[in-house]
């Protein structure tokens, strides 16, 4: 009997797990090789065509001019605009201006990923009691990694629940969780605010999806309202308690700068005085031992459209957003009435969800050219992978919804 398509796709991915790739890997791969695939797994926004989003245009231009502006052999950083550039940071996060003189501004290489391994590189070398990362249960996979390299442990907990221990150094997710799209509610967020001023203890905030969770307010309020809503849920709490914290913002999947890697930006706050000095000569130093005090062309190409643009860069993160709502009011329509239904609620928002699969769903979903993240029992969506059109989109989502299930 001839093997159904399916069960090839699996035995491939098998074999690239016995190579040592990760489900994320092993997704883009099956993916690439499959000229009729459909890709509901790699971490991009998509257009609604089955292709990536265009990369910013603000950013492109200003990369362009910044090439030319290279010809000078030398090394080059954005030192000059710091200022003016922290001021539009904290502005695009809508922290209000009384805050701004105790956030301190870093860039470190390497997007949002760069900046969350500097902020726990930063937070652990301040305490040097801290000999373990702690995080929530599904979080980012790159948690462990980042703790393994920096030679501490780590601990997970379940999403509610807190991390109270002195040698713990506790990284929450300030949006949407990133393999879940989750969304914790107030009263959690107010608690780990509560909980490190009472522990007296700093933390680690990873805002890798700023404004996300609200997107699908914009059919009815402004980009301004999502992103206040976005700061009252998740930062306020922390400003208005005196927590301390390192807040790593990734710019990736706000401006759609997938294939152009600039920088992420390191916000580092300090409720005393006290905090500042200490906190700035830690940042430097953490700074200057990443190799990011001289910059790649491309992060000084963004720091001067942040700087210089911002507006027209919030444009682009509203065109994200917009599509992020799309997307989201396909699913919520189609799964309606299914075991996914749920996780098109308000509960939930961001770019993924990962619902339980029951046994069988890799063979069955491959076999129709999907291509999620199938690891640990989970099937983990991409949900802006839902083409636009609805009899392609119908099809697709009848097929999750047999196999996948909240849980």
């Amino acid at each position: 009997m001839e093997q159904k398509f399916g069960e090839k796709v699996k035995q491939a991915a098998s074999e690239l797990a016995s190579q040592g790739r990760d489900a994320n890997q092993i997704a883009k791969i099956l993916f690439d090789q499959d000229d009729k695939g459909y890709n509901y797994g790699i971490g991009i926004i998509l257009d609604g065509q089955g292709q990536p989003m265009k990369s910013s245009s603000i950013l492109l231009t200003s990369l362009e001019a910044e090439l030319k502006n290279s010809q000078n052999g030398s090394y080059m950083n954005s030192a000059k605009l710091m200022a003016d550039l922290k001021k539009a940071v904290l502005t695009w996060q809508r922290i209000p201006g009384q805050y701004w003189d105790r956030f301190i501004l870093a860039l470190p290489s390497d997007a949002g990923t760069g900046a969350v391994k500097t902020a726990v590189e930063l937070e652990l070398s301040v305490d040097t009691k801290q000999n373990t990362l702690g995080f929530e249960k599904l979080g980012w996979p790159a948690y462990k990694a980042i703790a393994k390299m920096a030679r501490v442990t780590w601990a997970e907990k379940e999403q509610d629940e807190l991390f109270k221990d002195q040698n713990v150094l506790p990284i929450y997710q300030a949006g949407p969780m990133n393999t879940t799209g989750m969304v914790r509610g107030a009263g959690v967020v107010a608690a780990r605010a509560e909980s490190a001023v009472k522990n007296n203890k700093r933390v680690v905030l990873d805002r890798a999806y700023s404004g996300f969770e609200f997107a699908g307010r914009l059919e009815t309020t402004s980009y301004d309202d999502v992103m206040r809503s976005s700061y009252e849920l998740q930062i306020k709490p922390f400003l208005e308690m005196g927590a301390g914290f390192s807040m790593a913002v990734s710019p990736t999947k706000a401006f759609v700068t997938f294939a152009l890697r600039p920088c992420g930006f390191l916000l580092v706050y300090c409720p005393d005085d006290a905090q500042i000095k200490e906190m700035t000569t830690a940042v430097n130093t953490a700074i200057r031992a990443r190799g990011s005090s001289f910059e790649h062309p491309v992060t000084r190409a963004f720091v001067k459209a942040m700087a210089n643009n911002l507006s027209e860069l919030e444009k682009e993160h509203q065109n994200a957003l917009l599509r992020l709502a799309e997307a989201a009011k396909m699913w919520r329509k189609l799964t309606e009435n299914t075991p996914m239904a749920s996780l098109f609620s308000d509960k939930y928002a961001g770019l993924f969800r990962n619902p339980l699969a029951k046994e069988g769903a890799a063979v069955s979903i491959y076999n129709e050219h999907l291509y999620p993240v199938l690891t640990g029992g989970r099937c983990r969506l991409n949900a802006t992978g839902i083409p636009r059109d609805p009899d392609l989109a119908a099809k697709h989502v009848a097929v999750f919804a047999q196999y996948c299930y909240e849980g």
